[in-house]
C-alpha cells in the first residue's frame, strides 16, 4: 500500500499517541497521505491496547469520530479504507453506533460502497463496517446503507460487481432482522444457479413466514410464488434486454434456479404450508402445468418432482428397462471399490438399517408432502404426461409414478388409498378405443412398464459385488433344494476337449459343479478327474490364467462363481478332493506370500490385486472357511497363519480389507482372531474398514454377533482414534434396537463417558430394560440425568434433532473436529434416515418402574403447562415449548407412558397446536410428536379417536395387506364423475385398522417388533365385525383431469364418496359370501388387482396374518385448517 512506516510508543500516555494520531488525520495540508494511512493504523493498535477507555483516550468518541470521518472524504482510496477499518474497531457497544449515526457518518460509508468497482479495498472494508454495524445493534442500522445495498445487490450482477453476493448476504441478515430488502432477494433467488446460495436466499424468506411478527412483511400469495415463475409463465423474461439468441440458455438457467428455490422451500414446514394451503395454492399450479403439453416444461418438471421427492432422477431415454437400471440402488457406485470403501460401503446401501423400535422422521415429512401432492392431483397429471408425451419424458414420468405409488403404499393408511385412482384410469385408456391410438400404446406400455417396476420393488435390492453376494448366502438359513436328473455328460462342456478355458461351456461347468451327489467320491471315472485337473490348473494363480484376467472382462463374474463352486466341489469330494484342494490353496498362499513381501505399490501394481480377478481368491478361502472341512485345510496350508502375519505388516491396506470382508465367522476360531487382529493392531484405515464390517455383519445376521460382535464393538470404543471409536458407537447403538444384543450390552458393563453426548445416549438406552435400570439406577445414575435434563438436556435435544433434520433435508453439513465452515456440499443425500434420537424420558417409560419415577418427579404436568401456556413471542420461548413437545412425544411413545399424558388429556392439546399454531415450525414439530405417540397401537387409537389416522403396518412390510374390517358407505363429492370401471379395493381392518370418519390426515411409518409384549391387553388377532357396504374407488377420466386440480389440499374424508357409487352398484348378483371372499382377497400393492393370485407370500389366499406389532402415525394435514388473516 506505500504506506509510510509511523512508530507508535505504547509506553506514552495513551491521551498523547491519540492527540499525535487525530492530528495527523485531520490536517489538510502538511502531511503526506502515506503517513496519515500509517498513523490511522496506529490508530487500531492504539485503540486495542487501551481496551476502548475514553477516558484513557483523552478525547470524546464525538471528537474522535469527526476526526475519522475526514479520512473517508481523502483523494486516496488506501487511506480512506484505513479510515472505515478505524470507525470498525471504534464501533463496540449501540452508544458509539449512535454516535456515528448522529454525525452522519453512514452517508460516507454508503459513497464508498458506491464508488467504482475497482476500489475493491475500499469497498471491502465499507462491507466489513456494514456488517459490524448490524451485530452491535440491527435495529440502529440506517436506511441510507440499506438503500446502497439494495442498489447494488439489483444491479451488481448486470454490471458483474464482485461484491454483489456480500452485499445480498448482506440483506439477507437484515431481512432476517426485518430491515428490508425482500425483492431484492427474490429476485436473486431466480439470477443463481449455486444451490448453496440459492437455499441461503430462500431460506431467508422462508424464516420470515413462519412466525407471525415477520409474516406481515410478506404478501400473501404473491412473493413467495414468484419462484415459481419460469414454469408457470410460458414467456418468462427475467431480463427484459435479453437477446434473442440467449433466450434458451437464459431460460434453462431460470428452470435450474426456480428448481433448487422450490425443492428448498418445500424443505421447510413455512414453505410446505404456504404453497400447499387450500385454495389457488403454488403446487396447484405446479401440478395443472402437467396437463398442459408442453414438453420443455414437463421435463422439467418431473426433475423438480424427484428432487422434492428425494428420488434418484433415471438417465433420459426412451428405453423403459435402461432408465430403470440407472436408478436401480444396486447399480455399482465408485464408493465401492477395494481402493476405497468396499463391501462396507455397498452393504451400507443395500442392506436395510436394523431400526425397529425408532420412528424415521423422514416418513413423517415424506407422507406430508405426498398427501399434498397426491391431493392437487399429482397422480392424475403424471398419468396424462405418461399418455400424451414423447418416449423419453413418458418413461421417465412413469417410474416417477411407480416411486410414488410405492411410496404412498408404504407411508400412507389405506384409508387415503384414492391415489389407486391413475391405475385404472391407465388400463380404462389401454383398453378403450374413444382416444386416440397413441394415447391407447401409451396407456398400454404404462401398465407393463409398472409391473416390470414392481417386480423390481418387490424383490428388493440385491448385492452388487460378490463379496456381499457371498456373505448374504452364507448367513441365509435357506436351503435350495435341487431336482435330481440325469447326470449331464462332462464332454458337453468342452472342457475335455480342447484348452480354450474361455470357451468352455462355464454354465455347464457350473451345473455339473452344483449337481447333487456329484463328486469324485461317488464318479472314480477318470474324465472326471481330467475335468477337475484342467479346472485345477486354470485357476490356480502360478498359471496366470484366471488370475491375469481383468476385473471387467465380460465373464469375470461367472468364472468366479465358478471358481467358488469348484472349491466346494472339491471340499464335498473329501478325500478324493483333499489332493486338489490343498494344491490349490498352498498355491494362493505362494501367491499372497509373495504379493506381501514387496512394499505396497509395487505388489498392487505387479499381482494386480485392484484390477484383476486375483482379488477373488480371497472369495475361494472364504468358501472354505464356512465348513469344518475346509478350516482344517486352510489351517494345514499355511493360510492363516499367512494372514496373521499380514496384519502386522504395513502398507498391506488391500489385502486386510479383502481377508475381513471374506471370513467366514460363524464359528469361533481363527477367522475370528484374525479380525480381532485386525481391529486392534493395524493401521488406522485397516481398523475404520474393520469396525465398519462389523456393521454389515450385524445387518447380515451373522449367527450369535450379539454375543461377540458386541464384543469387539466395545473395544474399539477404546480406540485412540476417536473416528473409528464413534464409528463403533454407531453400530452398537444400531445393535441395540434388538432387546438381546441390548441386553448382552449391559452384561459387559461398557465405559461410555468418554464419548461425550453420542455415549451417554447408548448409556440412556440401559434404561429402557429393568436390568439395565437397576444397574444405573444403584449407581445413582437416573436421579442426576433427571436433573440434568430438566434444567439443560430438553433444550439440548432440540438441538440435536433439529441438526440432523437440517442435515438430511439441505445442503447443511455438521462441523467436523472443530471445523466452522459447515455448508460444504452441493450433494443432497438421497433418501437420508433421520431416526429419532434416543431421549431421557422415553427410555425410562419403556418400564413401569421409570414412569412411576417420572410421575413422581412431577415431569409431566410442567411440561404439559408450557404446551398449554407458550410464550411464543421470543425465539427462547418457542424453542421451550419445542422442548416440551418432543419430552411429551417420547413419554407417549409406550403404553405406560401414554397412560400418563392421557390422565393429564394433553394429546388434544398438541393436536390444537399442529392445527392452529401461529409459528409455523411448532406445527411440524407437533407432526413429528404425534407421529411418536402413535407408535403403539394404543397411541393409535386415542389418535384415531381424536381425528387422526395410522399406518398399522411396520416399516419391513413392504407389501402390507389389508386387515379384514369393512367401511361404511362414503357419500361421494365427485358424484358428476363417471366411473366406467370400478377398483373394489376399499380398506376392511380390525379394531386396530380402523379408518378416520372425519378429519383430513397424513402420516408417518415406524416399526417396533421387539415391542410386542406391551400389547398384551390389546390382542393381535383380528376381530370379526358386522360387515358393511363399502363404495368402490371412483375413476377420474382424463377428461376430468383438469377438475380434479381445483380440489383443496383436504384429503377427502371418507364421507365424500358418491351415494350412487357404492357396493351394491358394482357388485350386484353377488352373494354375501362371495363377497366376504373378495374384500379377504384385497392387498393394497399397486398391482396386485390386476394380477391374480398375487397375494403376501407365506399366506394362503383368503387367510389373514397377524398385524404387526406396531402402527405408523398419522400426520394431519394441519395446514388445511382455516387460514389466520396473517396467512
Amino acid at each position: 500500500s506505500g504506506e509510510e512506516n509511523v512508530p507508535l510508543d505504547l509506553t506514552r500516555e495513551p491521551s498523547d499517541n491519540m492527540r499525535e494520531i487525530l492530528q495527523n488525520i485531520a490536517k489538510s495540508h502538511g502531511v503526506s497521505n502515506m503517513r496519515k494511512l500509517g498513523h490511522l493504523n496506529n490508530f487500531v493498535k492504539l485503540l486495542n491496547s487501551v481496551s476502548h477507555c475514553e477516558e484513557k483516550l483523552g478525547f470524546t468518541y464525538e471528537e474522535i469520530i469527526i476526526c475519522l470521518r475526514v479520512a473517508l472524504l481523502n483523494e486516496v482510496k488506501e487511506v480512506r479504507a484505513a479510515g472505515l477499518r478505524a470507525l470498525r474497531y471504534l464501533i463496540h457497544d449501540s452508544s458509539v453506533l449512535q454516535k456515528v449515526l448522529q454525525l452522519q457518518v453512514d452517508y460516507l460509508v454508503s459513497r464508498c460502497i458506491d464508488i467504482q468497482q475497482s476500489n475493491e479495498v475500499e469497498r471491502t472494508q465499507a462491507l466489513r463496517l456494514v456488517r459490524k454495524m448490524i451485530t452491535v445493534n440491527a435495529q440502529l442500522f440506517p436506511s441510507s446503507l440499506t438503500n446502497s445495498l439494495i442498489a447494488v445487490g439489483n444491479d451488481g450482477l448486470q454490471e458483474r460487481d464482485r461484491m454483489v453476493r456480500a452485499c445480498i448476504a448482506i440483506i439477507c441478515e437484515l431481512g432476517e432482522l426485518e430491515r428490508g430488502g425482500l425483492n431484492t432477494i427474490l429476485k436473486n433467488v431466480i439470477d443463481c444457479q449455486l444451490s448453496r446460495i440459492n437455499e441461503a436466499l430462500i431460506t431467508t424468506i422462508l424464516h420470515l413466514l413462519n412466525h407471525p411478527h415477520t409474516r406481515q412483511y410478506i404478501r400473501a400469495d404473491v412473493e413467495l410464488e414468484q419462484i415459481l415463475a419460469p414454469y408457470t409463465d410460458f414467456h418468462y423474461r427475467h431480463n427484459p434486454d435479453t437477446a434473442e439468441a440467449q433466450i434458451k440458455e437464459d431460460r434453462e438457467a431460470r428452470f435450474l434456479s426456480s428448481k433448487m428455490a422450490i425443492v428448498a422451500a418445500f424443505r421447510s414446514w413455512s414453505g410446505i404450508i404456504n404453497l400447499c394451503k387450500s385454495g389457488n395454492s403454488g403446487v396447484q399450479s405446479l401440478i395443472g402445468l402437467l396437463c398442459i403439453p408442453n414438453m420443455e416444461v414437463r421435463k422439467a418438471l418431473l426433475e423438480v418432482m424427484y428432487e422434492i421427492f428425494r428420488l434418484p432422477v433415471p438417465i433420459v431415454t426412451g428405453d423403459f428397462e435402461e432408465a430403470l437400471h440407472s436408478v436401480d440402488p444396486s447399480k455399482f457406485q465408485d464408493s465401492w471399490r477395494l481402493s476405497d470403501g468396499f463391501v462396507a460401503a455397498e452393504a451400507k446401501v443395500i442392506l436395510p438399517h436394523r431400526a425397529r423400535s425408532r420412528p424415521d422422521l423422514m416418513d413423517n415429512y415424506l407422507a406430508l408432502l405426498l398427501s399434498a401432492f397426491i391431493n392437487s392431483g399429482l397422480l392424475e397429471g403424471l398419468v396424462e404426461v405418461v399418455t400424451s408425451s414423447d418416449g423419453r419424458i413418458s418413461v421417465g414420468a412413469t417410474i416417477l409414478l411407480g416411486e410414488l405409488l410405492h411410496m404412498a403404499n408404504t407411508i400412507l393408511p389405506h384409508s387415503h388409498s384414492h391415489h389407486l385412482h391413475c391405475l385404472p384410469t391407465l388400463i380404462n385408456m389401454a383398453a378403450s378405443f374413444d382416444i386416440s391410438q397413441e394415447k391407447r400404446l401409451h396407456a398400454s406400455a404404462a401398465v407393463n412398464h409398472l409391473k416390470r417396476f414392481h417386480e423390481k420393488k418387490r424383490h428388493g435390492p440385491k448385492p452388487y459385488s460378490l463379496y456381499l453376494d457371498h456373505i448374504l448366502r452364507r448367513t441365509s438359513n435357506s436351503t435350495h433344494k435341487r431336482e435330481q436328473h440325469q447326470l449331464v455328460c462332462v464332454l458337453d462342456s468342452q472342457i475335455l476337449n480342447h484348452k480354450q478355458n474361455l470357451d468352455w461351456n462355464w454354465v455347464l461347468i457350473i451345473t455339473i459343479l452344483k449337481w447333487p451327489n456329484v463328486n469324485l467320491r461317488n464318479n472314480k471315472d477318470e474324465q472326471m478327474h481330467k475335468f477337475v485337473r484342467r479346472l485345477l490348473y486354470f485357476y490356480k494363480p502360478s498359471s496366470k490364467l484366471y488370475s491375469a484376467l481383468e476385473l471387467d472382462h465380460a465373464k469375470a463374474r461367472q468364472l468366479t462363481v465358478a471358481g467358488c463352486q469348484f472349491s466346494q466341489f472339491l471340499l464335498d469330494s473329501e478325500e478324493d478332493g483333499q489332493i486338489y484342494i490343498e494344491e490349490l490353496v498352498k498355491d494362493i498362499v505362494q501367491w499372497l506370500t509373495s504379493s506381501s513381501g514387496l512394499k505396497s505399490e509395487r505388489s498392487l501394481h505387479s499381482n494386480g490385486l485392484l484390477s484383476t480377478l486375483s482379488q477373488h481368491y480371497f472369495l475361494f478361502l472364504g468358501t472354505l472357511s464356512a465348513q469344518p472341512a475346509g478350516v482344517k485345510m486352510l489351517e494345514k496350508c499355511g493360510v492363516f497363519q499367512c494372514l496373521l502375519s499380514l496384519c502386522s505388516m504395513k502398507n498391506q491396506d488391500h489385502l486386510l480389507k479383502l481377508t475381513v470382508s471374506t471370513l467366514d465367522y460363524s464359528r469361533d476360531g481363527l477367522a475370528r482372531v484374525i479380525l480381532s487382529k485386525i481391529l486392534t493392531a493395524a493401521t488406522d484405515n485397516c481398523r475404520m474398514y474393520a469396525t465398519k464390517h462389523l456393521r454389515v455383519l450385524l445387518r447380515a445376521n451373522v449367527e450369535f454377533f450379539r454375543n461377540w460382535g458386541m464384543e469387539l464393538l466395545v473395544t474399539q470404543l477404546h480406540d485412540h482414534n476417536k473416528t473409528v471409536s464413534m464409528e463403533a458407537l454407531d453400530i452398537l447403538d444400531e445393535a441395540c434396537e434388538e432387546k438381546a444384543s441390548l441386553h448382552a450390552l449391559i452384561h459387559m458393563k461398557p465405559a461410555l463417558s468418554h464419548l461425550g453426548e453420542k455415549g451417554l445416549l447408548l448409556l440412556l438406552r440401559f434404561l429402557s430394560i429393568p436390568k439395565g435400570f437397576s444397574y444405573l439406577n444403584e449407581r445413582g445414575y437416573v436421579n442426576k440425568q433427571l436433573d440434568k435434563w430438566q434444567k439443560e438436556y430438553n433444550l439440548k435435544y432440540v438441538d440435536m434433532i433439529e441438526e440432523q433434520l437440517n442435515e438430511a433435508l439441505t445442503t447443511y453439513r455438521k462441523p467436523v473436529d472443530g471445523d466452522n465452515y459447515v455448508r460444504r456440499s452441493n450433494q443432497r443425500l438421497q433418501r437420508p434416515n433421520v431416526f429419532l434420537p434416543v431421549h431421557l424420558y422415553g427410555q425410562l417409560v419403556h418400564d413401569k418402574t421409570g414412569c412411576l419415577l417420572l410421575e413422581a418427579q412431577g415431569v409431566i404436568p410442567d411440561l404439559s403447562y408450557t404446551v398449554r401456556s407458550p410464550v411464543l413471542d421470543k425465539w427462547e420461548g418457542i424453542k421451550q415449548l419445542k422442548a416440551a413437545l418432543w419430552a411429551l412425544g417420547n413419554i407417549g411413545s409406550s403404553n405406560w407412558g401414554l397412560n400418563l399424558l392421557q390422565e393429564e388429556n394433553v394429546i388434544s392439546d398438541i393436536i390444537v397446536l399442529a392445527q392452529h399454531c401461529e409459528v409455523l415450525s411448532i406445527r411440524g414439530t407437533c407432526v413429528y410428536v404425534l407421529g411418536v405417540i402413535s407408535r403403539t397401537r394404543q397411541g393409535s387409537d386415542v389418535l384415531k379417536a381424536l381425528g387422526w389416522d395410522s399406518v398399522r403396518h411396520s416399516r419391513r412390510q413392504q407389501w402390507p395387506v389389508v386387515p379384514d374390517e369393512v367401511d361404511a358407505p362414503l357419500p361421494s363429492e365427485l358424484s358428476s364423475v363417471p366411473s366406467t370401471l370400478s377398483l373394489n379395493s376399499e380398506s376392511t381392518s380390525s379394531r386396530h385398522n380402523s379408518e378416520s370418519e372425519s378429519q383430513p390426515s397424513l402420516y408417518f411409518v415406524d416399526d417396533d417388533r421387539e415391542g410386542l409384549d406391551m400389547y398384551e391387553d390389546s390382542s393381535l388377532s383380528i376381530h370379526t365385525k358386522t360387515s358393511k357396504d363399502r363404495s368402490p374407488f371412483t375413476i377420474l377420466t382424463p377428461s376430468h383431469l383438469r377438475n380434479r386440480f381445483l380440489n383443496s389440499l383436504s384429503l377427502p374424508s371418507k364421507k365424500g364418496r358418491s351415494p350412487s357409487d357404492t357396493k351394491g352398484t358394482t357388485n350386484a348378483g353377488k352373494s354375501p359370501e362371495e363377497l366376504r371372499l373378495m374384500r379377504r382377497n384385497q392387498t393394497i400393492t399397486e398391482l396386485s388387482n390386476y394380477s391374480p393370485g398375487l397375494h403376501r407370500p407365506g399366506t394362503a389366499p383368503g387367510h389373514q396374518p397377524h398385524v404387526s406389532g406396531t402402527v405408523c402415525s398419522v400426520l394431519s394435514l394441519f395446514f388445511c385448517r382455516k387460514q389466520k388473516k396473517n396467512l
